[in-house]
């Protein structure tokens, strides 16, 4: 466009560009797809071209025919199956020719007087049986300033176009729809053929124009018939002239640089949106993770109350065994130690092999096989703990596939992914090269080792119970040494009732010292293998909670920042409505050729300086 901007205009440019160039940093950090970055550059680079005209809609109904009908001539290929099959972007220029523009835009100038002060854009059309078309002329939408939309009267709004404006809508775009084919309807159906487009467009377009779209009725095969005859009341009767007042009435300069300036508006305001669902999507994924997580750690604590539970029921059983010992210990000394045995008593290797059959016996293998049972419940349960965590990582990768599809994507998946797989591949490590019966001795080993460790119990090298039965051996020497000294002249009714009674307390004694040392020695080494197992597991879960506490903090950050970015835009398309756009008139001027069209004169947006500027303007205002 070769027009004169107000102040106001120049400055709104100017703080457009910074939001817009904002916006594109900010996706950066979002890692979002190109494609929308490309969408936002382009809108900022249109800005400094044509105003463009999109021609849309759906194929066979009209638009090239349309188009030639507004040009005079026939510029366009016409046929009932589709002909256009790439965008082609239509200038002014002295002379007919065509200029390539990559794989699927066609620039074509030719010297028509409409094309003086805009562009027209003819489009592929939609709801084809090629579905490139229909893919062409949806992205090309977000690069119109203007959108014509066509409909044919024998098939007026389908519901495919009924889609298709809505997508028109969701990128902000002005629509005029045009209902061509008129001629075909009898006079009496034309209104109400024109009301039923205008309610429905009005339904599709509601969220971004709140009065009734502009419907025209156009003949346009008639209105090129009596364009090339000039046949001015033919022409009339087309209803084309009408169409073509309103769009030099809508398109002044002034209301030309308001559509223009909106333009990228619309754009940005749709992928901002779009990003900040997607934001939103990823932190109610990574919510469901965080109280997934937290679920883990809660059932983490209950294994460890669980396992202190189940410890000091095996532990019970090992006391009881030796609160049993000391029973028969009891009995033994009660029963042996008597003036009737006076003999037996003065044998001390007969007292002692007769204690350690009467009061030990088989207590070495009760305490072995206690120890054993409480050495594959610890392995079976720090197993069921792993598989669990299977279970929580499958339930996960699960979650991923049916949550991470389509807008979520990107390093967030890709990262997330990478972390669940690692995640299983330990879980699936540690069962796989989990050897039970190698684990099983070496924790029975680490167990007794801890008995020894104390102190309580000297012999190595064999099992639990056994140690424990030679503790109480050395004890038995000790209690069964009760006449050691005494002659028969010395014994009487009071020495063996009271070597009897030192006898019991020094076994009591003993007794309670080994309990207690075996309780202590067994509860520290439980101790150290649970933080052993449970730090291995959550050493395995960690880089997964760290991602998913860091990147909930992160995209917490960008989601207020999209917000702050989408309240800036909406502020601008509000205030692009009520700007002052009062500047000098250029119309009636030639413009130049298309390829010289001066640019809208803007401040660069390279960089990341002018927008760190004016954020800092902004906060110290």
């Amino acid at each position: 466009m070769n027009l004169d901007m107000s102040e106001a205009a120049r400055d709104f440019l100017h703080r457009e560009r910074l939001v817009i160039a904002d916006l594109i940093a900010l996706l950066g950090r979002l890692d979002a797809h190109k494609e929308d970055l490309q969408e936002l550059r382009t809108a900022l680079e249109d800005l400094e071209g044509l105003f463009m005209l999109v021609v849309c809609g759906e194929y066979n109904a009209g638009k090239s025919t349309f188009l030639n009908a507004l040009l005079g001539h026939k510029v366009m290929l016409e046929g009932v199956t589709p002909t256009t099959d790439r965008i082609t972007i239509v200038t002014y220029g002295d002379r007919a020719r065509d200029t390539e523009e990559g794989d699927f835009i066609l620039r074509r100038e030719f010297p028509a007087p409409i094309l003086q002060e805009l562009a027209l854009v003819d489009t592929p059309g939609t709801n084809a049986v090629i579905q490139k078309h229909q893919e062409l002329t949806e992205r090309f939408v977000p690069r119109a300033d203007l959108v014509l939309f066509v409909t044919s009267a024998d098939r007026p709004f389908t519901e495919s176009e009924r889609r298709f404006l809505e997508l028109i809508r969701s990128w902000g775009k002005k629509v005029v729809v045009v209902v061509n084919k008129f001629d075909i309807l009898e006079p009496d159906e034309r209104e109400k053929v024109l009301e039923f487009v205008r309610d429905h467009a009005r339904e599709a377009l509601h969220e971004s124009i709140e009065v009734a779209p502009q419907v025209f009725g156009v003949a346009a095969k008639s209105a090129f018939r009596a364009r090339q005859a000039g046949d001015e009341a033919a022409l009339a009767a087309s209803g084309l002239p009408a169409l073509e007042d309103f769009i030099e009435r809508t398109l002044s300069a002034g209301a030309r640089v308001q559509l223009k300036l909106a333009s990228p508006l619309g754009v940005a305001h749709r992928i901002a949106a779009r990003y900040a669902r997607t934001t939103q999507e990823r932190l109610a994924l990574l919510a469901d993770d965080r109280r997934t997580l937290q679920e883990v750690d809660r059932q983490l604590e209950q294994f460890k109350r669980d396992m202190y539970r189940g410890f000091e029921s095996y532990l019970t059983q090992v006391k009881t065994v030796l609160i049993e010992v000391e029973r028969r210990g009891d009995v033994f000394f009660d029963d042996t130690v008597r003036l009737r045995r006076i003999l037996q008593l003065m044998d001390n290797e007969r007292i002692r092999e007769a204690f350690e059959a009467r009061v030990i016996r088989g207590a070495d293998k009760e305490i072995d096989g206690v120890v054993a049972e409480m050495v594959d419940w610890f392995i079976s349960s720090n197993l069921q703990v792993w598989e669990d965590m299977m279970n929580f990582v499958t339930t996960r990768r699960q979650a991923g596939e049916e949550r991470l599809i389509g807008e979520v994507g990107g390093r967030f998946q890709y990262d997330r992914d990478a972390l669940i797989r690692g995640l299983s591949a330990s879980a699936e490590e540690v069962l796989s090269s989990y050897n039970q019966d190698l684990e099983a001795r070496r924790l029975a080993n680490a167990l007794q080792a801890s008995a020894v460790q104390t102190g309580l119990i000297q012999v190595g090298g064999i099992g639990l119970g056994a140690a424990a039965v030679a503790f109480l051996s050395g004890a038995a020497l000790d209690a069964t040494g009760i006449v050691a000294g005494i002659t028969m002249a010395g014994l009487g009714f009071l020495v063996l009732p009271n070597r009897r009674r030192v006898a019991k307390r020094n076994l009591h004694e003993q007794m309670q010292r080994l309990r207690d040392g075996l309780a202590e020695s067994l509860t520290a080494q439980f101790e150290a293998e649970l933080r052993r197992a449970t730090d291995k597991l959550s050493a395995a879960i960690s880089p997964y909670t760290r991602f998913v506490r860091s990147e909930s903090d992160r995209l917490e950050e960008l989601q207020g920042d999209l917000e702050r970015a989408e309240r800036e835009l909406k502020a601008l398309r509000r205030e692009v409505e009520t700007l002052d756009l009062s500047a000098p008139s250029t119309r009636g001027k030639r413009p130049p050729r298309a390829q010289e069209t001066p640019a809208l004169e803007t401040p660069s947006t390279s960089g990341a300086q002018p927008s760190e500027r004016e954020r800092a303007r902004k906060r110290n205002a």
